[in-house]
């Protein structure tokens, strides 16, 4: 009886020209043996299964191979010399294949360094390939440092790693890095669907689009789900015995799952839940396969053609009729829920109690609306014929990112008898409080009594300015008011319908433009500017380079030059100037009270 080879060895690339996904990686390889540049060190980077090491060896056995030839779009190796055999079989003295995470001692690294110091056996060059090379120990990476930067002139280096952030910078810097890509469900497809063929296993459509998406990116793990499938079902292979094989939910159920939650049945959607739990499927995994549901509805909402989603034709059809239900913004809020759920769900002894729970939430929970009302035609305000505040980010000029705090605007005069417009204001909104992806509540106040309760704040007296409204805020939140005094106010408002508009340079995006797009942030503003303007605004927040400065450097400049000053001043003092005369010495550091720095 034979020895069986598993497919994910058996189809294992040899020649450049097998390599799918890579392309820039391959052509730079290739050019670099043809040109004679080689390079001494290089680093192949990226997730589990996508051919680094497969490179790592056919890169090897082209360099050694001395019957290597270009085609005119490939180099190939001959793949029948001695060199090439005993790479492809994993026993040659030249091209030595180290495992990072088990010879990760210094020990194993100065082996290395002591037998690169001799020749190769036959051929030119002697190449190290060490795998998982992030495992080595802080020691090892010292002692392979000085033998990387100076190896000697017939030995390359080739690292591979999944965790290119865990190798020193020194390492780094001497090496050439390549990022490969995950493979597409797509490329994972055509490549099983040219097994089976060589195979003679006949296989569904929707089984390789179910195997290339269990693989998740890996084309070793396709191979390997695609052998346990081959041993379960034999040479026909169809979606249902894929699912049974390696333990796949129902993509029906998972449907089925999502139109309770948007059609507001939460029984129906429970059901199907009680059976895939009493079918044994991880309900983990059924909360991860839902957002990834849920995310691609996102996307068929923003009109992402179905070809950009890793679905069949047949599911993205019903999820297009599911995602009719509810809109953009309340499949957004339910993306969060589940996020958040994953992790809940994961650490709680019953996850079953809480993935029923937070489907009973999504699926009662009411409709989106502004507390003012629809308005029409107002840019980024609210959607059309619901009401519904969008809250989207926006895109300005080229280079410019912007994120709109979409408000009402409502004046304070309006009286709380004032009447809302009929089916324009339901009773309730769905709202996310506190850190818990269960926390969504509904608020059964009046939409009449909440805008009679803003229309009880005055804007103060006198003329508004930006410095004015950025003291108004410090006095309850000095974080947002610090925030304010490090932008540009591009656009201050001075009339109702103008919004607020603050620019960040690129430089000081990342601490504070956070701090104003938060969710918080949101309910925030509209009450400061409600109290400082008299009416809810707008506050739009970008990103991009200016030459104008902010209230911040303004104030440290002005600090600097009266600093100076008074240092020159002091420097010149007739009684300093007699004092250093007779003692000698320098002038120290001049210290202001504090409140002399404001």
């Amino acid at each position: 009886m034979g020895s069986y080879v598993v497919l994910a060895r058996k189809w294992r690339p040899s020649q450049f020209s097998d390599i799918g996904g890579q392309g820039p990686v391959v052509r730079t390889l290739m050019n670099a043996i043809q040109s004679d540049r080689i390079h001494h060190a290089y680093l192949l980077t990226g997730s589990r299964g996508i051919g680094k090491t497969s490179i790592a060896r056919i890169f090897a056995k082209a360099i050694r191979c001395p019957n290597a030839k270009w085609d005119g779009q490939w180099l190939r190796s001959c793949g029948e010399c001695s060199s090439c055999k005993e790479i492809a079989a994993g026993n040659s003295v030249d091209v030595i294949e180290i495992d990072g995470a088990s010879n990760n001692g210094v020990d194993a690294v100065r082996e290395i360094r002591e037998n690169a110091k001799f020749m190769p056996s036959s051929g030119t060059r002697k190449i190290y390939i060490i795998d998982e090379v992030h495992m080595l120990t802080t020691a090892a990476f010292n002692a392979l440092l000085k033998t990387l930067e100076e190896p000697p002139a017939h030995v390359i280096f080739v690292l591979a790693t999944t965790e290119p952030h865990k190798i020193p910078g020194t390492i780094l810097s001497r090496c050439q890095r390549f990022d490969l890509k995950r493979f597409t469900a797509a490329q994972i497809q055509t490549r099983l669907e040219e097994v089976s063929t060589g195979e003679e296993i006949s296989i569904e459509p929707a089984a390789t689009a179910l195997l290339a998406r269990a693989a998740d990116g890996s084309m070793r793990d396709a191979l390997s789900l695609f052998d346990q499938v081959i041993a379960y079902t034999g040479k026909k292979i169809t979606a249902a015995a894929v699912r049974e094989s390696i333990g796949l939910i129902e993509s029906q159920t998972q449907l089925g799952i999502l139109r309770g939650i948007f059609a507001r049945d939460p029984k129906a959607a429970i059901e199907l839940v009680g059976e895939a739990y009493r079918a044994g499927h991880e309900l983990k995994l059924l909360a991860k396969n839902l957002l990834e549901y849920l995310h691609a509805a996102i996307l068929i909402k923003i009109g992402v053609e179905s070809t950009g989603l890793e679905l069949a034709a047949e599911e993205v059809a019903e999820l297009k009729k599911i995602a009719a239900h509810r809109e953009l913004e309340e499949i957004e809020l339910f993306f969060q829920a589940f996020q958040n759920g994953i992790e809940w769900i994961a650490r709680s002894p019953q996850p079953k109690l809480v993935l029923e729970v937070l489907i009973v939430k999504c699926a009662s929970a009411e409709t989106l609306v502004s507390i003012a009302g629809p308005t029409s035609g107002s840019a980024g305000g609210t959607a059309p014929g619901n009401g519904r505040p969008t809250g989207t980010a926006t895109t300005g000029s080229a280079g410019t990112s912007r994120v709109a705090h979409t408000a009402p605007k409502v004046a304070p005069e309006i009286p709380a008898s004032t009447p809302a417009a009929p089916g324009a204001l339901p009773k309730a909104s769905l709202l996310f409080t506190g850190s818990s992806p269960l926390a969504m509540k509904k608020t059964a106040t009046p939409v009449s009594e909440t805008i009679s309760n803003l229309g009880a704040s005055r804007a103060p007296a006198g003329p508004k300015s930006f410095e004015g409204f950025i003291s108004h805020v410090r006095g309850s939140r000095p974080a947002i008011a610090n925030a304010l005094e490090n932008a540009i106010c591009d656009q201050f408002p001075t009339t109702i319908e103008q919004d607020f508009v603050v620019v960040f340079s690129p430089s000081n995006a990342d601490l504070y433009h956070g701090l104003l797009t938060s969710v918080a942030a949101l309910s925030e503003f509209q009450k400061f500017t409600l109290e400082y303007f008299g009416v809810v605004k707008r506050v739009l927040v970008e990103v991009r380079e200016t030459r104008e400065t902010s209230l911040a450097e303004k104030r440290e400049k002005e600090f600097a030059n009266r600093e100076k000053m008074a240092k020159d001043a002091a420097a010149n003092h007739p009684i300093i100037a007699e004092a250093r005369s007779l003692f000698g010495g320098e002038l120290g550091p001049i210290e202001f009270d504090e409140g002399e720095k404001k």
